[in-house]
Protein backbone atom coordinates (compact mmCIF):
# COMPACT_ATOMS: atom_id res chain seq x y z
CA UNK A 1 0.00 0.00 0.00
CA UNK A 2 3.28 2.46 -0.23
CA UNK A 3 2.08 3.51 -3.78
CA UNK A 4 -1.45 4.57 -2.22
CA UNK A 5 -0.01 6.00 0.50
CA UNK A 6 2.07 8.19 -1.69
CA UNK A 7 -0.57 8.91 -3.52
CA UNK A 8 -2.31 11.00 -0.62
CA UNK A 9 0.56 12.31 0.61
CA UNK A 10 1.37 13.94 -2.67
CA UNK A 11 -2.13 14.81 -3.77
CA UNK A 12 -4.33 14.13 -1.05
CA UNK A 13 -6.26 17.68 0.44
CA UNK A 14 -6.14 18.15 4.09
CA UNK A 15 -9.23 19.91 5.67
CA UNK A 16 -9.94 21.73 9.05
CA UNK A 17 -10.42 18.84 11.21
CA UNK A 18 -8.24 16.32 9.56
CA UNK A 19 -10.52 15.71 6.71
CA UNK A 20 -8.82 14.28 3.64
CA UNK A 21 -10.25 14.21 0.46
CA UNK A 22 -9.14 12.17 -2.05
CA UNK A 23 -11.88 12.80 -4.68
CA UNK A 24 -8.95 13.96 -7.72
CA UNK A 25 -8.12 10.37 -7.65
CA UNK A 26 -10.05 7.76 -5.64
CA UNK A 27 -14.00 8.49 -6.14
CA UNK A 28 -14.96 11.49 -8.34
CA UNK A 29 -11.97 10.88 -10.52
CA UNK A 30 -10.81 7.14 -10.30
CA UNK A 31 -7.55 6.67 -11.33
CA UNK A 32 -7.16 3.30 -12.88
CA UNK A 33 -3.88 2.15 -12.99
CA UNK A 34 -3.85 2.95 -9.03
CA UNK A 35 -6.78 1.36 -8.52
CA UNK A 36 -5.48 -1.78 -10.72
CA UNK A 37 -2.39 -2.00 -8.41
CA UNK A 38 -4.29 -1.40 -5.51
CA UNK A 39 -6.60 -4.75 -6.69
CA UNK A 40 -3.14 -6.23 -6.49
CA UNK A 41 -2.37 -5.62 -3.55
CA UNK A 42 -5.66 -6.71 -1.86
CA UNK A 43 -4.95 -9.96 -3.43
CA UNK A 44 -1.89 -10.12 -2.08
CA UNK A 45 -3.18 -9.63 1.25
CA UNK A 46 -6.52 -11.16 1.32
CA UNK A 47 -5.76 -14.57 -1.77
CA UNK A 48 -6.01 -16.64 1.03
CA UNK A 49 -9.09 -15.98 2.69
CA UNK A 50 -12.85 -16.33 1.81
CA UNK A 51 -14.15 -12.98 2.50
CA UNK A 52 -17.87 -12.85 2.66
CA UNK A 53 -18.57 -8.72 3.77
CA UNK A 54 -16.42 -6.37 2.07
CA UNK A 55 -16.87 -2.83 4.32
CA UNK A 56 -15.82 0.60 2.77
CA UNK A 57 -15.42 3.68 4.21
CA UNK A 58 -17.11 6.82 2.57
CA UNK A 59 -17.95 6.45 -0.88
CA UNK A 60 -14.00 5.90 -1.64
CA UNK A 61 -14.05 2.71 -1.09
CA UNK A 62 -16.83 1.66 -3.69
CA UNK A 63 -14.67 1.46 -6.45
CA UNK A 64 -11.82 -0.40 -4.97
CA UNK A 65 -14.01 -2.77 -3.35
CA UNK A 66 -15.81 -3.51 -6.93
Amino acid sequence: MELLKQKIMNEAQILPGGVVIVSGFLNHRMNIELIDKIGEEFYRIFKDTDPTLILTVEASGIGIAC
